[in-house]
């Protein structure tokens, strides 16, 4: 497949690439072949605004693209044919428990296949797509025909964990038991939801049928940003072109955090009830911690997500001090303005206000309710 193929979409505006929280692991793509070099040409000619590429945002902005090509959101999406991740399945053997039983792996053709070792009589079933980095987790999809009125897909039942380096169940498929044939593969995923998989793993994609069409994959710099065209066209007929403002006049804080929650999850996207309760789950979501903390909620607009990420880098690349640092930033403990903690007022934030905590299959994520806990 193609990765950069097929660029007419309409823009997701936004200023920033997010934060780095769930994903990726494929190797850095060259930008040799003579297609694409043309497609991209194409793209900075066309009236409308249209994709041109990550290569293309490289030639002026070669700092963020470093730090971009290292991070989760550079490897979101890929077939399992040309995943590395995907290639850990093959000649495997793996239990996914009762009545699911154990599945059995191979790499074909088209990618990777699974079988059931319970009905040896039954053809493979193909894995198409890797969702996911590998950092925390990778799940499979494959998208079916499921004979109804919306598109489907099938996220597969084992995912890969690489927070500890081993298969084990998809998160939520816990206590799951298939109600028919297609549903022994794992969780069938209909209409907005598996569209929204396709959109949050990728720069542009719709799936419609069982093809995912107008498909650039992983989370690359217009993912964000919106269509380059315009912008480009505009830098390289000038030395002082105007700033690239993510397709809108207005941009302020408040409107990162929509861009950034848009994926990573905002209330309304979550259950009431798992609001209210504040669930293990809910971990996974920053924004949704972010919004309830004082830090958010007393700081006039001034707090948001790239207070403390640099939306093109991994989270990760960056130290506990450094995050420390940005803590001090707000509460410095020789001024009157600010407020100091009262306990230790120069280091050990990130420990007691946003402890790391293990969800599912010993995935880690800092809890962004930034809070004074009542808890050790």
């Amino acid at each position: 497949m193609n990765r950069f193929a097929n660029h007419a979409r309409v823009a997701v505006p936004g200023v920033v690439a997010g934060l780095c929280m769930l994903m990726m692991l494929c190797p850095f793509e060259t930008f040799d072949r003579a297609s694409d070099r043309a497609m991209a040409q194409d793209a900075v000619g066309a009236t409308e605004p249209t994709y041109v590429g990550k290569q293309v945002c490289r030639e002026c902005h070669p700092e963020n693209f470093e730090l971009h090509r290292h991070s989760g959101h550079a490897d979101t999406f890929a077939t399992t044919l040309e995943s590395e991740i995907a290639k850990k399945y093959a000649e495997k053997a793996l239990d996914a428990g009762e009545p699911y039983g154990v599945f059995q792996y191979r790499f074909g053709q088209d990618g990777l296949q699974t079988r059931r070792m319970a009905d040896s009589n039954q053809g493979a079933f193909p894995l198409q797509y890797v969702l996911g980095s590998g950092r925390n987790a990778v799940t499979l999809l494959t998208l079916i025909d499921d004979k109804g009125a919306d598109v489907a897909g099938v996220e597969h039942r084992i995912s890969w964990f690489g927070s500890h380096g081993d298969f084990g169940l998809t998160p939520g498929h816990a206590g799951m038991v298939p109600g028919n044939t297609t549903e022994v593969w794992g969780n069938v995923v209909r209409g907005k939801s598996v569209q929204q998989c396709v959109y949050c793993h990728t720069t542009t994609g719709t799936v419609v049928g069982t093809e995912i069409v107008n498909l650039v994959a992983d989370v690359n710099c217009e993912k964000c940003h919106g269509p380059g065209s315009g912008h480009v066209r505009q830098a390289r007929a000038s030395s002082s072109p105007p700033p690239y403002s993510v397709g809108r006049e207005q941009w302020d804080l408040e409107s990162e955090l929509q861009l950034c929650g848009d994926c990573h999850r905002l209330p309304r996207h979550i259950d009431p009830l798992a609001l209210r309760e504040y669930t293990s789950e809910l971990l996974r979501f920053q924004p949704v911690g972010l919004l309830r903390s004082e830090c958010y909620l007393e700081s006039e607009g001034n707090f948001m997500c790239s207070t403390c990420h640099n939306p093109h880098q991994d989270s990760k690349t960056k130290s506990t001090a450094d995050y420390e640092q940005d803590c001090r930033n707000c509460h410095q403990p020789n001024s009157d303005d600010h407020v100091a903690c009262s306990v230790s007022p120069t280091d050990g934030c990130i420990e007691c206000h946003m402890p790391a905590k293990t969800f599912e299959q010993g995935m880690v994520f800092h809890d962004h309710w930034i809070r004074i806990r009542k808890e050790p």
